[in-house]
C-alpha cells in the first residue's frame, strides 16, 4: 500500500511553498513523524514529517521547485509492500455538496392587524467569523497563544495579523480570515488549545430600519442663513532669530550592520546557531526574503569556529 505525501497548509493565508531540501533518498526507510523534507514560505521555514512508517518510494518535487498547497511532494510505500500497483478504483467517488450559505430566517407575521407605530432602527449582526487555531504542520495538534496584536472593539482587514502562535515546530502569525471588528477573544495569551479550537470572533453590526407604513414628512421651515461677519487680520510682527552655526561633527566610520532585531528566524535556525555559536546578526539570508536558513548557519560554522583562534 502506497501513501501520498503532499503540501500542508502552513497558515490560513499560505497558498503555497517551495522545496529546500529532502532529507531522505528514495529508497531510505522513514518512521512515522521523522522529518522528511524541509519547505519555505513566505511566513515560515519548517519540517515535514512523514504521516506513515514505510520505505521512501518516490520524490515528486525537486529541491528549489514552488507547487500549491494539496500538491503531491512524495509516494511512501508500507514497509511491507512491494512495489504492486495500485488497483484502480471502480467509481469515482461522489463529492458532498458544499453547505450553502446561512440565511437569517425572516419572521412572519401571525396575525394581520392594525398598523402600528413606527419602531426605532434596531441593530442587526451581519455575522461572526470564527477565527480558529490552524493546522501549522500535518502531526501539530495544538498550538500556544503568544501574543495578541489586536484588542477586543480593534478594526481588522482580511489577511492582517491577529494574533502570533508558536508550536513545537514553528512559531508564525495568524491573519484575519475577514474584514470587521474583533468581537471576542477567546483565548489568553500563553494560553495552550488543540486545533481548531476557536481563539476570537470577526464581526460588523449595522442598523437596519424595520419595516412600517411610510409617514407624510413634515414640511420643512426655510433656512436663513446668519450673515458672516469677516474679522480683521492683524499681520505678527516676524521677529528674525539669530542663526547659531551648529559645530561639524565628522560622521564615525560605518559599522557592521547587524540584522534588525525583528527579522523572523525559525527556531530551528536559531537552535543550530546557538549550539554552532554563530551569531545571526553576522549570517546573510539565502531563503525567501533574505531569511536564514540552516545552510547558511552551517556555512558560517567554520568562520565562526576559525574567529576565536588567539594571535601569538
Amino acid at each position: 500500500m502506497t501513501f501520498s505525501l503532499t503540501m500542508p497548509a502552513l497558515g490560513e493565508s499560505v497558498t503555497e511553498g517551495t522545496v529546500t531540501r529532502w532529507l531522505k533518498k528514495e529508497g531510505d526507510q522513514i518512521a512515522v513523524d521523522e522529518p522528511l523534507l524541509e519547505v519555505s514560505t513566505d511566513k515560515v521555514d519548517t519540517e515535514i514529517p512523514s504521516p506513515v512508517a514505510g520505505v521512501l518510494q518516490k520524490i515528486v518535487v525537486p529541491v528549489d521547485s514552488t507547487v500549491a498547497v494539496g500538491a503531491e511532494l512524495a509516494v511512501i510505500a508500507d514497509s511491507g509492500s512491494q512495489s504492486v500497483q495500485q488497483p484502480t478504483p471502480a467509481s469515482k467517488p461522489v463529492e458532498q455538496p458544499k453547505p450553502a450559505q446561512t440565511v437569517q430566517p425572516v419572521s412572519t407575521p401571525a396575525s394581520v392587524s392594525t398598523p402600528a407605530p413606527v419602531s426605532t432602527p434596531a441593530p442587526v449582526s451581519t455575522g461572526a467569523t470564527i477565527v480558529s487555531m490552524p493546522a501549522l504542520g500535518e502531526s501539530v495538534t495544538e498550538g500556544t497563544v503568544t501574543r495578541w496584536l489586536k484588542n477586543v472593539g480593534d478594526k481588522v482587514n482580511i489577511d492582517e495579523a491577529l494574533l502570533e502562535v508558536s508550536t513545537d515546530k514553528v512559531d508564525t502569525e495568524i491573519p484575519s480570515p475577514a474584514t470587521g471588528t474583533v468581537l471576542t477573544i477567546d483565548v489568553p495569551v500563553d494560553s495552550t488549545v488543540a486545533v481548531g479550537a476557536r481563539l476570537a470572533s470577526i464581526g460588523v453590526s449595522a442598523s437596519a430600519p424595520a419595516a412600517s407604513v411610510p409617514t407624510p414628512a413634515a414640511p420643512s421651515q426655510p433656512i436663513v442663513a446668519a450673515p458672516v461677519i469677516q474679522a480683521p487680520v492683524v499681520q505678527a510682527p516676524v521677529v528674525q532669530a539669530p542663526v547659531v552655526q551648529a559645530p561639524v561633527v565628522q560622521p564615525k566610520a560605518p559599522t557592521t550592520q547587524a540584522r534588525p532585531d525583528d527579522s523572523y528566524v525559525t527556531p530551528i535556525v536559531r537552535k543550530l546557531a546557538i549550539e554552532a555559536g554563530v551569531d545571526l546578526a553576522n549570517v546573510k539570508g539565502t531563503g525567501v526574503g533574505g531569511r536564514i536558513r540552516k545552510e547558511d548557519i552551517l556555512a558560517a560554522t567554520p568562520r565562526a569556529a576559525a574567529t576565536p583562534t588567539a594571535q601569538v
